[in-house]
Protein backbone atom coordinates (compact mmCIF):
# COMPACT_ATOMS: atom_id res chain seq x y z
CA UNK A 1 0.00 0.00 0.00
CA UNK A 2 2.91 2.32 0.91
CA UNK A 3 4.65 1.38 -2.35
CA UNK A 4 1.33 2.49 -4.73
CA UNK A 5 1.02 5.56 -2.48
CA UNK A 6 4.35 6.92 -3.45
CA UNK A 7 4.31 6.26 -6.94
CA UNK A 8 0.85 8.14 -7.31
CA UNK A 9 2.19 11.07 -5.54
CA UNK A 10 5.55 11.20 -7.45
CA UNK A 11 3.71 10.70 -10.77
CA UNK A 12 1.38 13.50 -9.39
CA UNK A 13 4.15 15.79 -8.85
CA UNK A 14 5.48 14.74 -12.67
CA UNK A 15 2.59 15.72 -13.76
CA UNK A 16 1.99 19.12 -12.28
CA UNK A 17 5.51 20.19 -12.97
CA UNK A 18 4.77 19.29 -16.84
CA UNK A 19 1.91 21.10 -16.48
CA UNK A 20 3.37 24.22 -14.72
CA UNK A 21 6.25 24.13 -17.44
CA UNK A 22 3.52 24.10 -20.07
CA UNK A 23 1.79 26.97 -18.34
CA UNK A 24 4.88 29.33 -18.60
CA UNK A 25 5.78 28.70 -22.08
CA UNK A 26 2.66 29.73 -23.69
CA UNK A 27 2.28 32.61 -25.69
CA UNK A 28 1.11 36.04 -24.42
CA UNK A 29 -2.31 36.72 -25.29
CA UNK A 30 -2.76 39.98 -27.16
CA UNK A 31 -4.77 41.15 -24.18
CA UNK A 32 -2.08 40.63 -21.30
CA UNK A 33 0.42 42.22 -24.01
CA UNK A 34 -2.15 45.35 -23.72
CA UNK A 35 -2.71 45.54 -20.01
CA UNK A 36 1.38 45.18 -19.75
CA UNK A 37 1.87 48.18 -21.57
CA UNK A 38 -0.90 50.20 -19.89
CA UNK A 39 0.47 49.48 -16.38
CA UNK A 40 4.04 50.99 -17.38
CA UNK A 41 2.65 54.35 -18.29
CA UNK A 42 3.18 57.09 -15.71
CA UNK A 43 -0.04 58.27 -16.68
CA UNK A 44 -3.72 58.08 -17.26
CA UNK A 45 -4.18 56.19 -20.50
CA UNK A 46 -7.70 56.87 -22.25
CA UNK A 47 -7.82 54.80 -25.12
CA UNK A 48 -5.57 51.73 -26.42
CA UNK A 49 -5.33 49.29 -29.36
CA UNK A 50 -4.36 46.34 -30.22
CA UNK A 51 -3.80 44.01 -33.35
CA UNK A 52 -4.44 40.52 -32.60
CA UNK A 53 -2.55 38.83 -34.94
CA UNK A 54 1.08 37.96 -34.96
CA UNK A 55 3.37 39.73 -37.12
CA UNK A 56 7.04 38.94 -37.71
CA UNK A 57 9.70 41.59 -37.18
CA UNK A 58 13.25 41.94 -37.56
CA UNK A 59 14.96 44.08 -35.05
CA UNK A 60 18.72 44.05 -34.63
CA UNK A 61 19.46 41.38 -36.48
CA UNK A 62 17.14 38.77 -34.35
CA UNK A 63 13.20 37.63 -35.76
CA UNK A 64 10.57 38.20 -33.07
CA UNK A 65 6.87 37.04 -33.04
CA UNK A 66 5.30 40.30 -32.46
CA UNK A 67 2.00 42.21 -31.08
CA UNK A 68 1.43 45.89 -32.35
CA UNK A 69 -0.62 48.10 -30.97
CA UNK A 70 -1.13 52.12 -29.53
CA UNK A 71 -2.21 54.24 -26.73
CA UNK A 72 -2.93 57.52 -25.63
CA UNK A 73 -2.04 58.81 -22.89
CA UNK A 74 -3.30 62.32 -20.77
CA UNK A 75 -1.16 65.15 -19.91
CA UNK A 76 -1.18 68.92 -18.82
CA UNK A 77 -0.24 69.96 -21.75
CA UNK A 78 -2.87 67.53 -24.27
CA UNK A 79 -2.96 64.15 -24.95
CA UNK A 80 -0.02 62.24 -26.45
CA UNK A 81 -0.08 59.02 -29.19
CA UNK A 82 1.89 56.41 -28.69
CA UNK A 83 2.99 53.65 -31.14
CA UNK A 84 4.39 49.75 -29.41
CA UNK A 85 5.72 46.44 -30.33
CA UNK A 86 5.32 43.76 -27.60
CA UNK A 87 7.25 40.49 -28.42
CA UNK A 88 4.25 37.80 -28.38
CA UNK A 89 6.26 34.57 -26.77
CA UNK A 90 7.55 36.29 -23.85
CA UNK A 91 6.01 39.81 -23.55
CA UNK A 92 8.25 42.04 -23.59
CA UNK A 93 8.38 45.44 -24.70
CA UNK A 94 10.32 46.35 -27.79
CA UNK A 95 9.86 49.54 -28.98
CA UNK A 96 7.88 52.23 -27.99
CA UNK A 97 7.72 55.70 -30.41
CA UNK A 98 5.52 59.11 -29.87
CA UNK A 99 3.76 59.83 -33.02
CA UNK A 100 1.47 63.14 -34.17
CA UNK A 101 -2.10 61.65 -35.28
Amino acid sequence: MKTSTLVGAGIGFLVGALVTNQMKSRPVTPEAALNTIKKRVSSKVSGSWIYTNKETLDLHGLAYNVYKGGFTRETPSGEEHFLFTVDADTGSVLEVSSTNI
